[in-house]
């Protein structure tokens, strides 16, 4: 999906999910056996029944707890590693439903011009997206726009990621009480991996001042969709080796559409690097 494979990349502490499910589990047993012997009606049938026969071997309460988690807890934490990264796969897989735009906010910058347009031999367009948004919203679009975020350390979504794993435990054993207090108590945000696509390695990419749009659709399979000009494309800026063929083609349309054009190179009336902008009349 990007040029680097390591751009926007959540962490993950798989160890304190392990930890903190494990710890859930275990105030779930210690409840589950106050409630057997309190003869609570909640308790399901089979469960009443293994906890009886523990007891009936003459296991404490903490034993039994710990031989519960070692048959029902260890294949789900085995199984959270691979989960993960099926979820992570799906969302840096170019057919998901997520689109993405990437936009800078010069177009006076050698390196962008250097990395994305070919070493200069292509062109780069102007946009004014500061109402195009709301336009796509009143299309029924979900098109949003961001400011990149640059950071030294990746995002810790291990909370978002914890809180799905436990309701996902509960769900698997169909523990219908639990699932509901679990409901009240926590927050289950299955969309936080898109949050990814706004973090950047600072030391790397900061000079790119990069923003990003993002269109989301489940009904879009494809790795591109088509999203209509509601009027935000400008203006049209020819690298400096641009080939002429590619440049008259350029024109055509840009003459169709009414956009204005400009000519990028190097400023040579100055000493210093800048790259200069000059309009084509």
């Amino acid at each position: 999906m990007f040029p680097d494979k390591y751009d926007s990349y959540l962490y993950i502490n798989q160890d304190k999910i392990h930890k903190d499910l494990e710890n859930a589990l275990k105030d779930a047993l210690r409840i589950t056996l106050s409630q057997i012997t309190q003869k609570s009606p909640d308790i399901r049938t089979e469960k009443a029944m293994q906890v009886c026969y523990y007891r009936e071997c003459g296991y404490t309460d903490e034993q039994i707890i710990d031989k519960i988690l070692t048959g029902e807890y260890i294949d789900f934490c085995n199984n959270i590693g691979s989960a993960i990264k099926k979820q992570e796969s799906r969302f840096r897989n170019p057919r998901n439903s997520a689109k993405i735009a990437c936009f800078t906010e010069s177009v006076q910058s050698k390196y962008m011009w250097d990395r994305y347009a070919d070493g200069y031999k292509g062109f780069a367009l102007e946009y004014d997206l500061r109402k195009c948004i709301f336009k796509y919203n009143s299309l029924g679009m979900n098109v949003n726009l961001f400011p990149v975020i640059y950071t030294d350390l990746r995002p810790d979504v291990t909370l978002d990621e914890g809180n799905i794993q436990t309701y996902e435990y509960f769900k698997q054993v169909g523990d219908k009480n639990w699932l509901n207090f679990l409901s009240s108590m926590i927050s289950v945000n299955q969309l936080y991996w898109y949050r990814s696509y706004l973090y950047k390695d600072r030391k790397e990419y900061e000079h790119e001042h990069e923003w990003r749009m993002l269109y989301y659709s489940l009904e879009e399979e494809n790795d591109y969709v088509a999203i209509p000009d509601v009027g935000c494309l400008k203006a049209i800026y020819y690298g400096p080796d641009i080939s002429q063929k590619d440049k008259q083609e350029l024109h055509r349309i840009a003459v169709e559409k009414g956009l204005k054009e400009y000519d990028v190179d190097l400023d040579t009336d100055s000493r210093r690097y800048d790259l200069r902008v000059t309009s084509i009349k």
